[in-house]
C-alpha cells in the first residue's frame, strides 16, 4: 500500500525543502517542510478513480510558507468553498503547528485544518 511502511502500518513522513509534484504512490504519507530555507509548493495528483478514498497529510515546522495547490484549478473543497485552487499557511506568526489532511473522492480533493492553534489558512480561487 502506498506511504505505508511494511510490516508496520506507520505513516511514512517526508521532509521537503523544494516544492514538488506529487503521485498517487505519495498517497498515505504526511509531507512535511521541516529544514526548508524558503516558501514550498506543494501540488497534489489529479483527482481520478485511482486515488479516491487516498489522503496526504501536509504539516508546516518550519517559519516558512507553505502553498498545497491542486493539479487542476477548482479542485480542493474547502471550509465555504467548493471550487479552490490552492490551501496555503502563510500568515507571519502563524504558520508553525499548521497543517491539514486532502482527502481524494475522486474528483475532488477536501481539505481538513490540522492546526496547532489559530493558524490562519488562506485559500485562492
Amino acid at each position: 500500500m502506498p506511504g505505508l511502511r511494511q510490516p508496520s502500518v506507520d505513516r511514512e513522513v517526508v521532509a521537503l525543502t523544494a516544492s514538488t509534484t506529487l503521485s498517487n504512490y505519495d498517497l498515505g504519507k504526511t509531507f512535511t517542510n521541516r529544514g526548508a530555507s524558503g516558501s514550498i509548493t506543494i501540488t497534489l495528483p489529479t483527482a481520478s478513480g485511482d486515488n479516491a478514498g487516498g489522503e496526504i497529510r501536509v504539516r508546516v515546522v518550519a517559519d516558512q510558507t507553505v502553498v498545497v495547490n491542486s493539479a487542476t484549478n477548482d479542485k480542493i473543497v474547502i471550509f465555504n468553498d467548493a471550487a479552490a485552487d490552492s490551501v496555503a499557511w502563510q500568515t507571519s506568526g502563524e504558520k508553525i503547528g499548521g497543517g491539514g489532511m486532502f482527502e481524494s473522492d475522486g474528483t475532488n480533493w477536501f481539505f481538513s485544518a490540522i492546526n496547532a492553534g489559530a493558524n490562519t489558512v488562506t485559500t485562492a480561487t
